[in-house]
């Protein structure tokens, strides 16, 4: 990187009325980088590079003006230059986003909004259901792909929301629709496009749901809440993680984990289609979406998924070491967790990760009160379950 002092000027277009601040920036740049469509606004005799070619920046000096669609902090490069060029002088001038005019138009405030984006970028449909549901107001930024019709597909299974969709904001094409997720699905919509969501009746996630809350199925394991809360430690999950629930059973882990982590890319496996279908059950219970469940044979689909950051295995079909031998083949760290109940599973799990980094064993013997009459109360006590954390590292 050159040692040269640049002027840079991240500024925002809006939606195509410019801030008189943004037009004297424009009139005294000595360059501008900008997207094609944005060329109207820029005045004549202007040296104009394709803001996708902004790494340039680098050869320029004078004042760079980086035009940018809508306002330089909603889903900009705005974090990237300053990532790029931190010794520059970078001054950022905010526009009138289609967010904003959207709002507007809506006659909503969007300070406590929820805000996604699926313009040119991946959207796991699980993350905009789960932050839909848990939200009064969001706002997703679409493209051709994640469209209006796209989220109003979607939206359909969520009951009492309605949508504001805009299209074009600020153009002499702008279109407002205003209706339920049923009235626009299946309906074309430009690129351009902007949708807020309502729900007045947001649902409220439990900081941790208890066993009587499951629904539950004979002769389908549920890992109980005490050793299911020490699990969820040890899995050291975050906002953005891939996870892996390996003989899912019930579904109490991975719903446990969407609950907690909304954004979180969660992958339920069981071959027992009893199971797979009671975890589906229990994900709608707590209004989890963001669980993807694989009725199948974890060595079977695992190949398939996308590299996980966590896995938690609590039953495998004698396909332990397969699994474990997947995992530590994979290029990038993974945290792995092990419930073991029995012997044999505890000694072939414990061979193989205490070679891993990290390792730790924990065993939860865990008892509740049972009524014997109603003066009397006994402590009962469940089978003692071994945990075993480790991290394969690259």
């Amino acid at each position: 990187m050159s040692n040269t002092m640049r002027d840079i000027v991240i500024a925002g277009a809006g939606t195509g009325s410019l801030t008189p601040e943004v037009a004297d920036a424009l009139s005294s740049a000595d360059v501008v980088f900008a997207d094609g469509r944005l060329a109207p606004l820029i005045p004549p005799g202007k040296r104009v590079l394709d803001i996708m070619s902004w790494r340039k920046i680098e050869d320029e000096s004078g004042c760079i003006v980086v035009l940018v669609s809508g306002d330089p902090g909603v889903f900009s490069l705005l974090p990237v230059i300053k990532s790029h060029f931190p010794r520059d002088n970078i001054t950022v001038l905010p526009g009138i986003s289609s967010l904003q005019a959207l709002c507007a138009r809506a006659g909503e405030t969007w300070h406590n909004a929820a805000i996604l984006s699926g313009h040119g970028r991946p959207l796991n449909p699980g993350i905009f259901l789960n932050t839909c549901e848990s939200n009064r107001i969001t706002i997703l930024f679409c493209d051709n792909k994640i469209s209006p019709s796209w989220a109003c597909e979607k939206l359909t299974d969520i009951p009492g929301v309605d949508v504001v969709i805009g299209s074009c904001l600020g153009g002499n094409d702008e279109r407002v629709y205003m209706g339920s997720p049923q009235d626009f699905a299946g309906r074309e919509f430009p690129g351009l496009s902007i949708i807020l969501v309502r729900n007045n009746s947001p649902y409220s996630p439990a900081s941790f749901i208890r066993d009587k809350e499951f629904l539950r199925e004979p002769g389908i394991v549920m890992t109980n809440e005490a050793v299911r809360a020490v699990i969820m430690s040890r899995l050291e999950l975050e906002a953005d993680s891939v996870f892996w629930d390996i003989g899912a059973g019930s579904g109490s882990i991975s719903v446990t984990a969407g609950s907690l982590f909304p954004s979180a890319d969660i992958h339920a496996v069981d071959f027992n289609p009893t199971a797979t279908s009671l975890t589906s059950r229990n994900a709608s219970r707590f209004h989890v979406h963001n669980i993807t469940v694989h009725n199948s044979r974890a060595l079977e689909v695992i190949a398939g998924l996308p590299e996980p950051s966590c896995v938690f295995i609590g039953g495998t079909g004698g396909e332990l070491s397969g699994i474990l031998g997947h995992v530590s083949a994979m290029k990038r760290r993974v945290r792995v967790v092990i419930a073991c109940v029995t012997l044999e599973t505890l000694a072939e799990a414990f061979v193989i990760l205490r070679e891993w980094e990290d390792f730790e064993a924990v065993q939860i013997s865990a008892s509740a009160s049972k009524q014997l009459a109603p003066s009397l109360t006994m402590m009962k006590a469940a089978n003692p379950v071994t945990i075993l954390s480790a991290n394969h590292t690259v």
